[in-house]
């Protein structure tokens, strides 16, 4: 009783911290407030191209504080360093304040990639519920995007200003750490002893070495990294509802409404956790032609085109992720986690560079049009190149899943 009520707790803050992280009343705004104060299209795009080097570019001193100092401590580091960031916005509102501001953001998502999704996969093994992670990731997948749709509401209150509305988003972050400092480890870290003697280059090569002999680590992390990147428009959606029609007081409702389409997808995921893959893939086809309707008919009636792939792209990327961390060796968790979040950035740079080339083009719609028509090339390669190989069986060992080919000696 004892030990769930443990697990309980743990999770209870889990689940706070995931939503007041994302309970951030700028996030529906601070696009158009750029642009505002006079960004274009294209700087715009260079924004979160320079929040994903933020990410990638940190990962190996993000790594050794982790290792070092704990996950918690570094989750909480993070948080500062984004804190940090909206106030420059406040103070500083141009192209070097903006920029500053989202590299530090960057580096706070590399924080949370490595330390927190380490630190919750790692605590259910170490409680003996690693087979449960699926399900924690749906559900914290919905309560982050409830508290992102709540976000939504920050366009309303423009007629208080952006500076209250950047102090209510401080105080969402206080919340979010005071629910890390609540949380009650069982996992062992490694510890600043172990740590001081790491050769980190090493240790990441190590890491490359696993993935590139374990095919199923490194098709997952590929497929997963697609999914997550190329269907994500969040960062848009502001700019996108304007585009269509919406005044920047009601931009919140596209976003309001996409999200409640994500956690649709995310709230039965965990359900076809055992579904053949080249299901999997078939649907990933399917989503993509979505994105494809959606930029042919370009307006709020075209909505539902938009949210029917929100629905199918959240549930497949919780099962994509779920495998993927499934054929993880625990020793090189953080490591692995760490190129992820490096290819993870990666790709959203390239994702990035695609929709500002569309918004240089005229419109939004053809980064949409052409997002779609890769992410039907990518279901296709899955079919015919990864079809079965990474077909999920009953746990015998450490992972929930067997590769079919065993890591070879780093």
């Amino acid at each position: 009783m004892a030990q769930s009520s443990g697990l309980r707790r743990f999770l209870r803050n889990v689940y706070g911290y995931s939503f007041f992280n994302k309970l951030i009343l700028l996030t529906p705004v601070y696009a158009v407030f750029m642009q505002e104060n006079g960004l274009t299209d294209m700087q715009l795009a260079l924004m979160f191209v320079i929040l994903s080097a933020g990410t990638f570019l940190t990962q190996i001193p993000v790594t050794w504080i982790t290792n070092k100092f704990g996950a918690k401590n570094a989750i909480i580091l993070g948080q500062v360093l984004k804190a940090f960031a909206f106030i420059l916005w406040y103070f500083c509102p141009n192209f070097a304040g903006f920029a500053i501001g989202m590299f530090l953001w960057g580096v706070e998502w590399a924080f949370f990639n490595v330390a927190f999704e380490g630190l919750v996969y790692d605590e259910l093994r170490a409680r003996r519920h690693q087979r449960m992670y699926s399900r924690v990731l749906g559900i914290r997948y919905n309560v982050q995007a409830i508290g992102t749709a709540l976000s939504a509401f920050g366009s309303l209150l423009m007629f208080a200003g952006y500076g209250w509305i950047t102090i209510a988003s401080l105080a969402s972050l206080v919340a979010s750490v005071i629910c890390v400092i609540r949380m009650r480890l069982r996992a062992k870290s490694v510890g600043a002893k172990t740590t001081r003697k790491t050769n980190f280059i090493k240790l990441f090569k190590t890491g490359a070495k696993i993935c590139a002999r374990t095919p199923c680590i490194l098709l997952m992390l590929l497929l997963s990294l697609f999914i997550a990147n190329i269907a994500y428009l969040d960062d848009y959606l502001s700019p996108i509802g304007i585009e269509i029609g919406l005044s920047v007081e009601f931009v919140g409702i596209i976003q309001f409404f996409i999200l409640g389409c994500a956690v649709l997808g995310q709230t039965f995921a965990y359900r076809f956790a055992r579904i053949r893959d080249w299901i999997l893939y078939v649907i990933i086809c399917i989503a993509g032609a979505m994105f494809v309707l959606f930029s042919v008919d370009y307006s709020l009636r075209g909505l539902w085109a938009l949210g029917a792939a929100y629905v199918l792209f959240s549930g497949l990327n919780i099962l994509l992720y779920s495998r993927f961390q499934d054929f993880l060796p625990s020793k090189y968790r953080s490591v692995i986690l760490s190129l992820y979040s490096i290819g993870d950035n990666i790709i959203y740079i390239g994702t990035c560079l695609v929709i500002g080339l569309g918004g240089t083009l005229g419109s939004w719609r053809y980064s949409i049009l052409i997002l779609g028509m890769i992410l039907i090339g990518v279901g296709l390669w899955a079919l015919l190149f990864i079809r079965d190989k990474c077909a999920i069986v009953p746990a015998l060992g450490e992972n929930a899943v067997k590769t079919t080919h065993p890591v070879g000696k780093a």
